[in-house]
C-alpha cells in the first residue's frame, strides 16, 4: 500500500526591501527633489527678473511724463519774474545728484480746499509744484525717495511749503541741467541779438537772479525696479538699474497777472518737507 502524498506547502510569502535598497531609494528620491527644487527656484528668479525688467521700463516714463506735464505747464510772468520764481538747485546724497526744482503750473491740484467762505470744495487752477528727493526708509544709501511738492496757491514764498507726494521710492539720481542764455534778458531785445549767442548748460537756475526763464530743462533719472514681490534674489547679483533721458522746451507765456489766493483765513499750515537732502 503506498504512502500517501505530501499536500503542497503554501506560496513562500513576498521577499521585503532590505535596509540598504530602502537608503539607495531615500537618496535617489531626495536628489531628485532636490534637482527640481533648484530648477524651480531658477524659473521664479527668472520670472522675477523679467517682471522687475517690464516694471523698470515702464516706471521711468511714467515718472518723466509727470515731469514733463509740470514743465509743460509752466506758469510765467516775463515783467515780474520775482511773482513766479523758477528755481532749480544742484544738490548730492550719497554722492549721486539729487537736485531740487521748483516753480508755478497752471494746471488743477491734486488737492481740494474750500474757496473763501464758501461751502464748496475746488481745486485751484494755479499752483506750487517742487520736486527732490528724500532719503529711503530702509536707511539704504543707495536708494531715494521722489517726492512732488504741490502747494493749493501761490504765496509769497513759492519755492517752499506746500505738501509732499511720493512718487517712487527707488530713485538712485535725479540730475537737472537746464538750457539757456549767459546774457541777461535784458540784453536780448530783438532777433539779431538773440542770433549771436549760443545755447549753454547750467546746472542750476534761478530766474529771479538771471532775468529769465531757461529754454528747456534735461532730466536724467537712474532708478532700479520696483521690488515685485518676496522671492530670494540671487547672491552676487548686482541690482538692475536703467537711466531715462528727456529734453523738455518750456513753453513761456507772455502778460500772465498774477492769479487769486486763497482766503489767509482758511490757509492751511504748510507740511514740512521730507528729511534728507
Amino acid at each position: 500500500m503506498s504512502r500517501p502524498r505530501t499536500p503542497p506547502s503554501r506560496a513562500r510569502s513576498v521577499r521585503g526591501f532590505t535596509l540598504l535598497e530602502i537608503v539607495l531609494a531615500t537618496s535617489l528620491f531626495a536628489l531628485l527633489m532636490g534637482s527640481y527644487y533648484t530648477i524651480f527656484i531658477h524659473v521664479v528668479e527668472l520670472e522675477e527678473h523679467a517682471r522687475s525688467q517690464r516694471a523698470l521700463g515702464s516706471a521711468g516714463p511714467v515718472v518723466l511724463d509727470l515731469i514733463e506735464d509740470d514743465l509743460l505747464s509752466l506758469y510765467t510772468h516775463p515783467r515780474a519774474l520775482d511773482a513766479f520764481p523758477f528755481r532749480g538747485d544742484d544738490d548730492a546724497l550719497s554722492s549721486e545728484a539729487a537736485d531740487r526744482l521748483n516753480f508755478t503750473v497752471q494746471r488743477a491740484s491734486i488737492r481740494q480746499e474750500k474757496w473763501h467762505s464758501q461751502d464748496q470744495w475746488v481745486r485751484c487752477p494755479v499752483n506750487e509744484v517742487g520736486y527732490r528727493l528724500g532719503r529711503h526708509p530702509s536707511g539704504a544709501e543707495d536708494l531715494r525717495r521722489l517726492f512732488r511738492r504741490e502747494s493749493f496757491y501761490v504765496d509769497s514764498a513759492p519755492t517752499s511749503g506746500g505738501d509732499y507726494y511720493e512718487i517712487y521710492d527707488r530713485v538712485v539720481a535725479l540730475d537737472l541741467q537746464y538750457v539757456g542764455f549767459r546774457v541777461e534778458e535784458s540784453e536780448r531785445t530783438d532777433q539779431e541779438t538773440l542770433g549771436q549767442h549760443q545755447y549753454e548748460i547750467f546746472e542750476s537756475w534761478a530766474s529771479d537772479e538771471r532775468k529769465a526763464y531757461p529754454t528747456a530743462v534735461v532730466v536724467t533719472l537712474t532708478i532700479e525696479p520696483p521690488r515685485l514681490s518676496d522671492a530670494p534674489a540671487q547672491a552676487g547679483r548686482a541690482p538692475v538699474r536703467r537711466t531715462f533721458v528727456r529734453v523738455i522746451p518750456l513753453v513761456q507765456g507772455k502778460d500772465i497777472t498774477r492769479p487769486p489766493t486763497a482766503d489767509p483765513a482758511g490757509q492751511a499750515p504748510p507740511a514740512n518737507p521730507p528729511s534728507g537732502g
